[in-house]
């Protein structure tokens, strides 16, 4: 079969279904409660890539279940909270006799529209259902989202899903590019005057053996340490199609691989065309491609210890990236010749946490080191396209409550490159830190789980910005300092609190103070610049 053909099949699966086999949204509670499970000793919990599959996490919570004398009474309660929620993966890791059965609108203990379960097949459905209103910078808003997920397994290796929703934004202050926000960046498909439009879909299928699985995702990913934002790869650019390759030999190493497909946003000149209607031109974009690899040691209990390199590369499909141990730069030195703009862009990064069990605290860091010679590093030329993340959390000041102070500093021309359709970002969006590059941030925050029920956050940040480098920059003496140019400046405070009467039902309400200056003319909106609220409530169903 042509590769073309092999191609378009692989992207076609990956808009219909997903998986990692049944992979778990990375902002979920279970997360931190998992966190603070590992740090009383009771699972070896790894957090540095996220979304982790539901099976794995069912497997936590049936470890948890073995040693659960030991937890205290409200951590008794969520963890018969999360038994309910994973109960079709712990139904399948318990190996129960699963008699042919369905049923709609199940209320007993949680919510659900409709299931069907068997020995060798299960389908899982519900509605996504989602309203917001409130006061955003000091203005009127209204988010609606609305939609439908379906899930399950077949057979002992096999899953499946599909989640889509369609969203809108109406009010007098939208904020169509959420840019320098925690909020992920969206692709609207309609604008009208005080309204915008955008849907998402994540989906996949995987297959998956003991210690393994390959799976064709459109999903987010998350990779590295961070409470405040993720240095290495974040949720902030649009969600893309991908393969990805996990697999654990043993239970001190993982590795992690994923290919992925990319919007450039470059017009193709090659492609534009003329058709038949006057006006209706076409242009397709420059094809965009990333390949992502990291190796993760667990010598001890303690440490974690991941390293990795990505490569962003355009124009074609190069098979030496579909070989997951491969060294990219490598062969990227193999495939380039000497004029450099027609080879890819290359990282390497490296995380690490250790923990104090007996303090119940942790230490992490992230580095990220872009635009990577090695020619350059030996003649004493510049790496300073780098950027890393410092901090610490804590789960000892009281049961269930988190507290970490972080740091992130990236520097000019991070993520950056001097070909258009070879930058590290995705539709327009860089895929690392959300401060982006020339940047740095402060921030800490507590998280307090009261009850299986309830839970509130509290945050405070000091974000600082130097100006948005041009890209031929980078290539000037003498180099451009840290923070260079027009400043932006932020101080923020935010309160969340939840309430989750019922499975998936979900009541949040949020606050956010900001106080903001900028001196980049249209970086930052109007509307956000001085001391300004947000205040929203929100009502969702499986969100």
């Amino acid at each position: 079969m042509p590769l073309r053909s092999t191609l378009s099949i692989i992207l076609f699966l990956t808009n219909l279904l997903f998986a990692q086999y049944l992979s778990h949204k990375s902002d979920a509670d279970i997360y931190d409660y998992l966190e603070s499970m590992r740090v009383k000793g009771l699972i070896k919990f790894h957090a540095e890539l996220k979304p982790v599959n539901r099976k794995t996490l069912a497997a936590y919570i049936s470890e948890l279940e073995s040693g659960k004398t030991i937890l205290s009474e409200t951590e008794l309660n969520l963890l018969e909270r999360y038994t309910i929620e994973f109960e079709p993966e712990l139904r399948l890791l318990n190996k129960s006799e699963n008699k042919p059965n369905s049923e709609f609108l199940i209320t007993k203990n949680r919510l659900r529209l409709f299931e069907y379960y068997s020995e060798e097949f299960s389908f899982y459905a519900d509605p996504v259902l989602s309203l917001e209103a409130g006061s955003f910078y000091n203005k009127s808003l209204i988010v609606r989202r609305n939609g439908f997920t379906i899930g399950g397994y077949y057979g002992k290796n096999w899953s499946y899903f599909l989640r889509f929703f369609d969203n809108e934004e109406s009010g007098d202050n939208l904020d169509k590019k959420k840019n320098l926000t925690r909020n992920s960046a969206v692709s609207i498909s309609k604008e009208k005057i005080n309204s915008f439009e955008y849907d998402e879909v994540t989906a996949g299928i995987a297959y998956n053996w003991s210690d393994g699985s390959i799976s064709v995702n459109k999903d987010y990913l998350n990779f590295g340490s961070g409470n405040f934002g993720k240095l290495i790869l974040s949720d902030k650019a649009p969600l893309f199609p991908f393969i990805r390759f996990d697999f654990s030999p043993a239970d001190w190493l993982s590795f992690f691989y994923f290919h992925g497909f990319l919007q450039s946003n470059v017009p193709d000149s090659n492609t534009f065309r003329y058709n038949s209607v006057p006006g209706r031109t076409s242009i397709l974009e420059v094809p965009k491609y990333i390949a992502f690899h990291s190796f993760s040691f667990f010598p001890t209990d303690y440490l974690n210890i991941s390293l990795g390199e990505s490569i962003v590369y355009s124009e074609r499909i190069q098979p030496v990236y579909f070989i997951p141990v491969v060294f990219f730069r490598i062969a990227d030195h193999y495939l380039g010749t000497e004029n450099a703009s027609a080879t890819g862009n290359a990282q390497i990064f490296l995380d690490m946490s250790y923990l104090n069990r007996n303090l119940q605290t942790k230490i992490y860091s992230s580095l990220f080191i872009d635009e990577l010679s090695f020619n350059n590093i030996f003649k004493g030329g510049n790496l300073s396209a780098i950027g890393y993340t410092i901090g610490f959390e804590t789960y000892n000041i009281l049961p269930l409550m988190k507290f970490f102070l972080e740091y992130s500093r990236v520097n000019p021309f991070v993520y950056m490159n001097s070909v258009d359709a070879q930058v590290y970002s995705n539709d327009g969006y860089k895929m690392g830190h959300w401060i982006e590059s020339n940047g740095d941030i402060i921030s800490f925050g507590l998280k307090k789980i009261f009850s299986a029920e309830l839970t509130s956050e509290l945050n405070f940040w000091y974000f600082r910005k130097g100006k948005t480098e041009e890209p031929v920059e980078q290539y000037r003496s003498p180099y451009p300092e840290f923070l260079y140019g027009s400043k932006r400046y932020e101080k923020g405070l935010e309160f969340k609190l939840r309430y989750s009467p019922i499975i998936p039902i979900h009541i949040d309400l949020n606050y956010i103070y900001t106080d903001i200056t900028d001196t980049e003319k249209e970086r930052t909106s109007e509307f956000k610049l001085g001391k300004k609220n947000i205040i929203m409530i929100k009502l969702s169903y499986k969100m």
